[in-house]
């Protein structure tokens, strides 16, 4: 019994470790797409709120995809 408690829990673990739940809605965006907007918040001198955080965002999923080997942005 504490075997198949151990097994289900190395399965647990080995399937959430699989999922990037940490990803965020511009993992989805293409890499062109996502290189324009990362371009354009390069050259903004006084982005608002709103903006800025969309930046940070994008700016974040570059930086996850060069981790991955993909230069999109740079």
């Amino acid at each position: 019994m504490r075997a198949f408690g151990t097994l289900a829990l190395l399965l647990c673990t080995l399937s959430l470790a699989a999922c990037d739940f940490f990803a965020g809605p511009s993992a989805d965006i293409p890499d062109n797409e996502l290189r324009q907007k990362w371009r354009e918040c390069k050259y903004l001198s006084n982005p608002s709120r709103t903006k800025a955080l969309a930046c940070e965002n994008y700016e974040r999923e570059c930086d996850r995809r060069k981790g991955k080997g993909n230069f999109a942005c740079y």
